[in-house]
């Protein structure tokens, strides 16, 4: 079985998932589902202060590897039942996991692929690159959390286009409409993402974890149970260390040196 993504930490405490099945656009087919799991479970570690999704080849991912169902035409539900709920559970795992995620994506972006732009935080974009669902062509619904992240990213109007009639936007585009956070030219997107994605390695780790994991949980709330959560939530990061120093940076007017997650970090 070839490599299909790895995984390294670097000393900024960034965690760079790359898929690496270059010679098949980073398709999705079981090992690719396995091998990422892996990735994004140790991407939970207290040492990990960011995550930075990245890819090989030509394209970021193309979504389901089609040559794998095709082999397996006779049982493709079968295939879907052991392979999406696990693709399902690792990328819930990514959106609440307490480090930020920044993702650099170029060529096609496109069916269960597109999952890991929706967990991303921040998304940056090589241009050219081009967004796609192509579930209709398929006769499949969809997976990657796409019928759930869309509507509450560009509107239900928008999510139609995208997933009923299989829009497919360019970057430029996904910029327009909130999509994504910056448009770069090709040769920019690894040191762009790089230096962002080191950015928010700096800063309060446990306090953006809990960030972005109160921005997932907020669609459905009404404004009380957003307040309480709230309250939860910022009551949880005083605790922490960088609380301490987040306060006295500010009020002795220098940068603030979040090196701590939090107050079991040693």
């Amino acid at each position: 079985m070839s490599q299909r993504v790895t995984y390294k930490l670097d000393d900024a405490g960034v965690a760079h998932v790359r898929l690496v099945w270059a010679e098949r656009r980073n398709a999705i087919d079981p090992a690719m589902v396995e091998q990422l799991a892996d990735a994004v479970r140790v991407c939970e570690h207290a040492r990990v202060r960011a995550v930075l999704l990245s890819a090989d080849g030509p394209a970021f991912s193309v979504g389901g590897d089609m040559r794998h169902f095709a082999a397996h035409s006779a049982d493709i539900r079968g295939q879907l039942a052991t392979m999406v709920p696990a693709y399902h559970e690792t990328l819930e795992t990514l959106a609440s996991i307490d480090a930020p995620v920044v993702a650099a994506v170029h060529g096609a972006v496109a069916g269960g692929g597109l999952g890991l732009v929706w967990c991303s935080d921040i998304v940056l974009a090589a241009e050219g690159t081009r967004f796609a669902t192509g579930f209709s062509k398929l006769g499949l619904s969809g997976d990657g959390g796409s019928s759930w992240w869309l509507p509450r990213l560009v509107g239900l109007a928008r999510a139609r286009q995208m997933l009923i009639a299989g829009a497919v936007i360019d970057a430029l585009q996904a910029h327009e409409w909130g999509l994504i956070a910056e448009v770069l030219p090709p040769g920019q997107l690894a040191a762009r993402s790089a230096h962002v994605a080191t950015a928010l390695a700096q800063g309060p780790t446990f306090t953006l974890g809990r960030m972005r994991r109160l921005l997932v949980a907020s669609a459905p709330l009404d404004l009380g149970e957003a307040l309480a959560r709230e309250t939860a939530a910022i009551l949880e990061c005083a605790e922490q260390t960088d609380a301490a120093e987040g306060v006295s940076s500010f009020v002795e007017g220098r940068t603030p040196n979040f090196n701590r997650r939090g107050v079991d970090d040693g």
